[in-house]
């Protein structure tokens, strides 16, 4: 967190290429969020790309450097649920399924394509879950953050992310996928 740190007391300073380099060390996370959230990544890539003209727009708002992660997180979940509210109004959301994740070259083709069918499957499952739970569950699960994180993240207290987290694999068990 130095580095960001730093990177970040540089950017505010309109330092460019610290700018940059604290959007190239952050990007897979927001990536990986974002992708979690919708299972497209050509989405994922404009949500990241939406988070990080957001971050630019703002760091000079961030008093505290040390609170950029979960600033960070709230901003790309803004901009996944931003995005879904106008989706939903324009009644077009088309989910495309793609394990961007997944690259590897030292596994055989079967167990690629058995690993890409595998996580295919749970990611259409995660994406039945209503928005809330999906959203606590993949802070969670996919990113590791801790409840106090995601509760600051998503502006709920952490009791409520924790129930919220507890449902959503309640209802991913009765689906068969977790």
């Amino acid at each position: 967190m130095d580095e960001t740190r730093q990177l970040i007391i540089e950017a505010q300073q309109g330092n460019q290429a610290a700018l940059n380099q604290l959007f190239s060390n952050w990007y897979r996370r927001v990536f990986n969020i974002a992708y979690k959230y919708f299972s497209d990544s050509q989405l994922a890539k404009e949500i990241s790309q939406q988070t990080f003209l957001v971050v630019q727009e703002k760091l000079g708002q961030l008093r505290e450097p040390a609170t950029f992660k979960v600033w960070l997180y709230r901003i790309v979940t803004n901009q996944c649920h931003e995005h879904q509210r106008k989706q939903k109004t324009r009644n077009n959301y088309e989910e495309k399924y793609g394990i961007a994740t997944m690259i590897t070259t030292t596994k055989s083709p079967d167990t690629l394509y058995e690993n890409n069918e595998r996580a295919q499957i749970i990611m259409e499952a995660i994406q039945q879950l209503p928005e809330e739970q999906r959203t606590v569950l993949i802070m969670k699960e996919f990113e590791g953050l801790k409840f106090r994180e995601i509760a600051e993240v998503l502006g709920i207290s952490e009791n409520t992310a924790k129930s919220r987290l507890y449902y959503g694999l309640k209802a991913l068990r009765k689906m068969n996928f977790y």
